[in-house]
């Protein structure tokens, strides 16, 4: 199992789903990491689990017993599929290699809890599969080609309890987060993360119709910068970028 020691690249959650979430510390190999939950993964309205993205897919860190420290770490490949898992001992500080199928599942309220429940345990597949796990229904994207499907909604951008944004990677590298803001199941916002870190922000502003309403990149510290605050939004020429 495999845990970034530097800092996994939680650029995805930066630019669609973090704002206001809670905080989850993350220890590895003495160092402690900020990282913010954004995923809900018990549905109750409250995100429990923080979903990075790392170089070679995304890392779910969750706190399971409510003391606001990451114990369990679920690696997943760029399709969420799992590929291990790994505990945090408190005693030895170190993470161990642990069972898919066996990790405590996150609940609650997370980081917040603060020790006011009981661990939950579940032996079953869902706590294997926090990225795919109560994914919302399939998002549609309006394309100069037609409308063309994203997948299902794996993430809950507003933090409101339902998820909302199909995110995708394609075979350059380039990662896609399609927004349905107003739940019809079209997108209405879209977010490109290039392989190279360039970052575009769209609406949809009309039929086959995309506005870049921001540009940014992703600095070698894997923090956003926007390049374009402030500026006035331009006309997308085409939508060829959205057609993932």
């Amino acid at each position: 199992m495999y845990v970034d020691e530097t800092g996994a690249d939680d650029t995805a959650t930066d630019t669609a789903a973090d704002a206001g979430h809670d905080e989850l510390t993350v220890e590895v190999g003495g160092e402690e990491y900020e990282v913010q939950e954004n995923f809900d993964y018990d549905q109750d309205g409250d995100n429990d689990t923080a979903v990075v993205q790392t170089e070679d897919g995304y890392i779910a860190f969750a706190d399971t017993d409510g003391d606001g420290t990451a114990d369990t770490a679920v690696q997943l490949d760029e399709q969420g599929n799992v590929l291990a898992a790994a505990e945090y001992n408190e005693t030895s500080g170190e993470w161990t290699e642990s069972d898919a199928d066996s990790v405590n599942a996150p609940g609650g309220d997370g980081a917040d809890d603060h020790g006011s429940k009981s661990p939950s345990h579940d032996s079953g597949d869902d706590a294997a599969t926090p990225v795919n796990s109560g994914s919302g229904g399939e998002i549609t994207v309006d394309t100069q080609s037609g409308e063309v499907t994203a997948g299902a909604a794996q993430y809950d951008a507003d933090g409101d309890g339902t998820n909302d944004t199909a995110v995708v990677t394609d075979e350059q590298g380039n990662t896609y987060a399609f927004t349905d803001n107003d739940g019809d199941g079209s997108a209405d916002e879209a977010v490109v993360i290039e392989a190279d870190g360039d970052v575009t922000v769209a609406q949809h502003t009309g039929d086959e119709e995309w506005t870049t309403v921001e540009t940014g990149h992703i600095n070698a510290d894997g923090s956003y910068e926007s390049d374009s605050a402030g500026a006035a939004p331009t006309a997308s020429g085409s939508d060829a970028a959205w057609q993932g």
